[in-house]
């Protein structure tokens, strides 16, 4: 049976992630990644239309960025910096 995780143990996942995502947040990828969406125009709006719920724009914008080569190539290793960093 599924054994729910207890809050200290729940606590301590989430700051892991946490600091692993600040630091992958300031990877150089992740840095150019966000400069190619604000190229495009429109990054802004779409990041606030996402965190309010509504997703599309930014993953329009993202689908777009990703048939790029470089694009595509960026978020690969993301995606490789990710699951090092233990987030699957």
């Amino acid at each position: 049976p599924f054994k729910r995780p207890s809050a200290p143990d729940m606590e301590e996942t989430l700051g892991k992630h946490r600091q692993a995502i600040a630091k992958l947040a300031q990877s150089g990828d992740a840095q150019k990644l966000v400069s190619m969406l604000k190229q495009t125009g429109g990054v802004q709006q779409a990041a606030q239309a996402a965190a309010a719920g509504d997703p599309a724009a930014l993953m329009a914008m993202m689908d777009r960025l990703m048939h790029t080569p470089e694009g595509a190539a960026l978020v690969d290793r993301i995606g490789t910096q990710a699951k090092q960093a233990g987030l699957e």
